[in-house]
């Protein structure tokens, strides 16, 4: 096993994905955190997912966006610790480079549609004053190789966490789905200010079924928020 400080193996995953892929094929890969990050606060693990690193170790007692991505990478197997790469990423002859996408088996081009329909029992963030009300918005994030990379959000709902309605839709171009996951962000609009976190919710693209689907909401230490979620309409098809 051979184990890299963090810097060192976002260099390797940015400037020569495809030899560090190589060398994941056959050897356990350990990324720790820089000895720098006093407050201990987190590093973003997707490169290094991408990279075929087996072992990226955060520091879990920070809830971050880059935890939320830990999870949602794990949730597929319920959080047992253990998930098999791609087969690009594990047979000797692969091509693949994330930073380039050359031609390959893991080009499988989709089309991501997302209907953010409505939430349902949002919280109130500000107990202390028993009439604030949220203003919600979602966001909706694609993590995975930098092409498939993005995010969207909808406008703000004054004045209404109990049922917002925004009947909005987006659409992703998705390039290597095995690579990509999904996150949901539901936040308080501030116009002076950064938005309070209201809930979020991550998975592996490869994990969603088509339709209709009622999205639960975690809080910032990935709590479930009882009776809150999103209700989305969610397809993801081969693009044309």
């Amino acid at each position: 096993m051979s184990s890299f400080k963090e810097s060192k193996a976002v260099n390797l995953a940015e400037t020569a994905a495809k030899a560090f892929i190589h060398h994941n094929m056959t050897k356990l890969s350990r990324i720790y955190p820089a000895g720098s990050r006093t407050a201990s606060s987190n590093y973003n693990p997707v490169p290094l997912w991408n990279a075929g690193c087996q072992i990226v170790a955060l520091n879990f007692q920070t809830p971050s966006k880059e935890m939320d991505l830990n999870q949602g990478r794990f949730r597929s197997n319920g959080l047992s610790g253990y998930v098999l790469k791609p087969e690009f990423q594990r047979y000797a002859g692969s091509e693949f480079n994330p930073m380039t996408l050359t031609k390959g088996p893991w080009i499988k081009h989709k089309a991501f549609h997302v209907m953010v329909i409505s939430a349902q029992q949002l919280p109130k963030l500000n107990k202390d004053k028993p009439k604030s009300i949220v203003d919600p918005l979602v966001k909706v994030e694609i993590y995975g190789v930098p092409a498939d990379t993005c995010s969207k959000e909808t406008r703000s709902i004054e004045n209404n966490g109990f049922n917002p309605m925004w009947n909005e839709r987006f659409q992703f171009d998705i390039q290597v789905p095995e690579l990509a996951m999904l996150r949901f962000l539901v936040e308080d609009y501030d116009a002076t200010s950064q938005n309070d976190l209201i809930g979020h919710y991550c998975l592996p693209l490869t994990s969603l079924q088509n339709g209709y689907r009622h999205v639960p909401l975690l809080t910032k230490r990935s709590d479930v928020i009882p009776s809150a979620g999103l209700f989305v309409h969610l397809m993801l098809l081969d693009a044309k």
